[in-house]
């Protein structure tokens, strides 16, 4: 399992995406698909072929890709975001500090089929309302709270989802 350790500046910066304070579009012209960055432009077209059905939720920003899919009801996820940074590919949960980088688009897929299918799920520990680490987990994991910690675990149906305190 690879750890995010960012400050969570960044991830907080892409929630805000998904709660529209930015402009977000459908990509419907093939002009303006072309002006996006390469890696959005490589990532769009993959995500379109893998999920068909969630064509309508690609979408760009500042001329990154941006492909936010609500969850299902009675989830906390929030949505579902995949999102290019540059040539950097990451996966996210609207909550606070769940974001995970993909090293590459095969593992963005297979992360997206993952968590849709409730295989993984986040896992963010937190000390006190400090982030301390983001991480993927399986639902099957037995995942305890270290003393002054929380553990937030949010898997796609909602299903597994558990807050851990010691």
């Amino acid at each position: 399992m690879r750890v995010i350790v960012e400050n969570g500046v960044f991830c907080d910066v892409y929630l805000a995406a998904s709660l529209n304070v930015w402009q977000h579009r459908t990509m419907e012209d093939m002009a303006e698909i072309e002006q996006l960055k390469p890696a959005a432009r490589n990532a769009w077209k993959r995500l379109k072929d893998e999920f068909p059905l969630w064509a309508t939720h690609l979408g760009i920003r500042d001329e990154e890709l941006e492909f936010a899919v609500p969850a299902p009801s009675g989830s906390a996820a929030g949505h579902l975001v995949a999102f290019t940074n540059g040539n950097d590919l990451w996966i996210r949960f609207s909550p606070p500090y769940m974001c995970y980088s993909a090293d590459s688009l095969n593992e963005m897929v297979w992360l997206i089929h993952q968590l849709t299918a409730d295989k993984i799920m986040f896992k963010v520990t937190m000390k006190g309302a400090e982030w301390v680490e983001t991480t993927l987990t399986n639902p099957q994991e037995k995942c305890e709270a270290i003393p002054g910690h929380s553990v937030h675990l949010v898997s796609w149906s909602g299903r597994y989802d558990k807050l851990l305190e010691a």
